[in-house]
């Protein structure tokens, strides 16, 4: 079965979305919607596009003044997501993870469906509906 890889990101975003609003695994929602946004933004990239991590990337140097370099500051942005995916060193055998952190990947994971000028679903447009109504309070959930 032949897969688009920008339906295979939608449907990670979807469900990542789910399992978010529904409290039962913000940790597999981060981790989906990391992969969605990866994907993303590699599809962006290839179009010579700007992706979400690149344009914070510029945020963040023009905003604290730091001229960090796109690899150190992608392996900071990219931290959770990463240390979830992998165990090759025994000081990744346990990680500090934060639903928030489930919150920005699935923004960054949205961001680039709409750089890809992918229209947003209803399960998309309930996530936008969550964010509203809770007003950057997110930024306080553990």
């Amino acid at each position: 079965m032949k897969l688009s890889k920008i339906l295979v990101a939608k449907t990670q975003i979807d469900t990542a979305i789910e399992l978010f609003l529904s409290d039962k695994d913000f940790v597999s929602a981060l981790t989906l919607a990391g992969a969605a946004e990866e994907i993303l933004g590699s599809i962006l990239k290839r179009g010579n596009s700007n992706y979400i991590l690149h344009d914070l990337h510029q945020w963040y140097q023009q905003a604290k003044n730091d001229p960090i370099k796109f690899g150190p500051f992608s392996k900071l942005a990219n931290f959770t997501r990463n240390t979830l995916k992998h165990a090759n060193e025994s000081t990744e055998d346990e990680v500090e993870v934060f639903r928030w952190e489930a919150v920005q990947m699935l923004m960054r994971a949205m961001t680039n469906w709409h750089k890809l000028g992918q229209t947003p679903d209803d399960v998309m447009l309930k996530f936008n509906a969550w964010i509203k109504a809770n007003e950057g309070a997110y930024e306080n959930i553990e």
